[in-house]
């Protein structure tokens, strides 16, 4: 049952990870246009990674932009 439950994790973390890449692919680089899509690629990762709600600079996702630490 462990590995079931282990198997069942990294598929869910695969579908999150494709999920943010196609929410990336929306971006239009204009801050307020992207607003929404930034907001649900953030609850994204809060879902792999939920520390950085409180600690956005423990953001280590695998992109070059980083956290925009919720826009300060």
């Amino acid at each position: 049952m462990q590995h079931k439950n282990q198997k069942a994790k990294q598929m869910e973390e695969a579908t999150i990870h494709e999920e943010i890449k196609t929410l990336k692919a929306k971006l239009t680089g204009n801050l307020f246009e992207d607003g929404e899509t930034q907001q649900a690629i953030y609850e994204l990762k809060k879902q792999l990674q939920p520390e950085i709600e409180n600690q956005p600079e423990l953001d280590n996702y695998e992109d070059e932009d980083g956290c925009l630490y919720c826009g300060s």
